[in-house]
């Protein structure tokens, strides 16, 4: 299965929302969720969409997974090309690593942004619903 996911923060910080897909191999939309967040950071959010894309996985009863998202910093700390400095992520970063031990195999890339555009559109679709602009 494949994870894409983003995260988006109108203000940074300001209202704040996630978005995540999960694929079959086949490229076939098996589940899929924009959701409004409160306020906070891109990056908070970003970490918010992959622990919620994490969850749905293994919940799901997902085996094997391929994360997919846009933002370098997470991908690159989540990988340990990065460390995680910012102590506002650090909590939501060990959420995602404890995660991401549900699964027998996890690999993390880094998409370009015109790579995870269903994502993105369901984060931003959140927040148009909700009315929060900035």
């Amino acid at each position: 299965m494949i994870l894409y996911c983003d995260g988006a923060s109108r203000g940074n910080p300001g209202p704040s929302s996630i978005g995540y897909l999960l694929q079959d191999e086949d490229g076939k939309v098996v589940f899929s969720e924009g959701r409004v967040l409160p306020h906070g950071t891109n990056n908070q959010a970003e970490y918010q969409a992959l622990i919620a894309g994490l969850q749905t996985a293994r919940d799901r009863g997902v085996r094997h997974l391929v994360v997919r998202a846009d933002s370098e910093l997470m991908i690159r700390q989540m990988t340990g090309r990065y460390r995680v400095r910012n102590p506002g992520l650090l909590v939501c970063y060990e959420q995602a690593q404890s995660l991401s031990r549900s699964f027998d195999t996890i690999r993390f890339e880094h998409v370009p942004r015109e790579g995870n555009v269903q994502a993105d559109r369901l984060a931003n679709e959140a927040l148009d619903r909700s009315g929060k602009s900035t």
